[in-house]
């Protein structure tokens, strides 16, 4: 397996997607506690059918097997030139103004604010049509062909062209077909880019000079190179620690709260790539809820097991002072409205997997190895899937980098097929 789709599967399958900016999506829960697995852990009530899913005796399901002194690759941290500069567009975007136009057709580096509906042989297709839809002429964001045909229009103005999908395009529904586009231009906006300089860095940032500025994004990017080299050797010496132990059965309880987080996880992460949950249900595969959930109640026993041999469990007296980090990560102001959208139970699981994955990490014997070497493109003997390769970037340009990592063939059937976001990798995302 791929160490990049390893490290895939271990967002999904960790609960770490739960913090991703679901929240509210979650079921609300209070902060009433009741008791959990050890002795002294935090309680865990609240107001969802899993205030009991801490509430188990470990040793009833898992035997540990060795979980110290593991043999774990750690990438060595790199900060590339390419990396800053995709730091300095971002900044220069933040701050990109955008004027409107209603003097003068649409040219190529406006913005147009478009209502589009596709049509194949007189039907609407799917990925086809949208509303409200800003889009960057000459950006390559949709197919060439569609762009082109909405430079030099005018406000309130209806275009209809053929856009034709290539023979090999990735969804094989519309390749090779013609469709019929129609546009109107609701709007129409002069991108006004800010140029790099002392003067603008002065104005818009901390630093004086772009010099400053560029040494402090050097630091921050090697300071989250190396928290990423950790969390990746971390996860990897969870893994060996979990296919180490002995497991039979599971409380039922903690299964159907991980089964939850599971759905919940895959609601969120639909509604970001505009895609229906059944619809990315499948793309991951029928049995992928299943399979999550049960990986994650097995991963969470043996940390559960670590914690209690090592005397790291959560209890309440430490359970503030730890939640209150998590909290503040994710910009809540107080602690019970963080327990409200979270529930509490999904935060200590979070805690505890922090805490483990730290100690199995400080515990483990560390080899340290390129970023080439750990993200090879494959292992030996391990044959790429098929469409793996050419796997596309979620629907209509509507990209989200936190996503990337999901890339799929999708039904955003505009999108340029060898447009990259700036500085994205393309060849060993899946």
């Amino acid at each position: 397996m791929k160490k990049r789709k390893y490290l895939v599967m271990v967002l999904l399958l960790s609960g770490i997607m739960v913090f991703s900016g679901c929240g509210n999506e979650k079921k609300n829960q209070s902060a009433d506690t009741s008791d959990a697995s050890s002795n002294e852990d935090a309680d865990t009530s609240d107001a969802s059918s899993h205030e009991n899913a801490l509430d188990f005796n470990v040793e009833d399901y898992v035997k540990l097997g060795e979980y110290k002194n593991l043999k774990v690759q750690y990438p060595i941290p790199e900060v590339v030139e390419e990396d800053v500069e995709y730091s300095i567009e971002e900044l220069k975007e933040e701050n990109t103004e955008y004027k409107e136009i209603k003097d003068r057709p649409s040219k190529e580096g406006d913005s147009v604010n478009i209502d589009y509906t596709g049509v194949i042989d007189g039907e609407t297709f799917d990925g086809g049509s949208d509303t409200d839809y800003e889009l960057v002429l000459g950006s390559g964001e949709f197919m060439e062909e569609f762009e082109s045909n909405l430079i030099g229009k005018n406000v309130e103005e209806a275009v209809t062209f053929p856009v034709t999908f290539p023979e090999d395009y990735f969804d094989t529904e519309v390749a090779g077909k013609q469709a019929e586009f129609t546009v109107t231009i609701n709007k129409i906006s002069e991108v006004i880019v800010p140029e790099y300089t002392d003067e603008f860095v002065a104005k818009v940032t901390d630093y004086s000079t772009r010099k400053e500025y560029e040494e402090y994004i050097k630091k921050d990017l090697e300071a989250s190179a190396e928290e990423e080299s950790i969390s990746a050797a971390g996860e990897e010496a969870l893994s060996l620690a979990v296919e180490n132990a002995d497991i039979d059965g599971y409380p039922q309880e903690l299964y159907d709260f991980y089964y939850d987080e599971t759905v919940a996880g895959y609601e969120f992460y639909a509604s970001m790539m505009g895609m229906e949950y059944e619809e990315f249900v499948e793309q991951m595969g029928e049995d992928s809820i299943d399979a999550g959930a049960l990986a994650q109640t097995n991963e969470f026993l043996v940390i559960q097991a670590i914690a209690e041999k090592e005397g790291l469990t959560i209890t309440e007296d430490n359970y503030k002072e730890e939640a209150k980090e998590l909290m503040e990560e994710n910009e809540y102001e107080t602690l019970e409205e963080f327990e409200q959208d979270y529930g509490k139970v999904s935060i200590i699981t979070q805690l505890l997997r922090g805490k483990i994955m730290n100690f199995l990490y400080e515990n483990a014997e560390i080899e340290e190895v390129s970023q080439e070497e750990y993200y090879e493109e494959e292992e030996p003997g391990e044959e790429e899937e098929p469409g793996e390769e050419d796997a596309e970037e979620p629907v209509e340009g509507k990209r989200e980098e936190e996503l990337s990592d999901f890339q799929r063939e999708d039904d955003g059937l505009l999108l340029e097929l060898n447009a990259e976001a700036p500085g994205q990798e393309t060849d060993e995302e899946e």
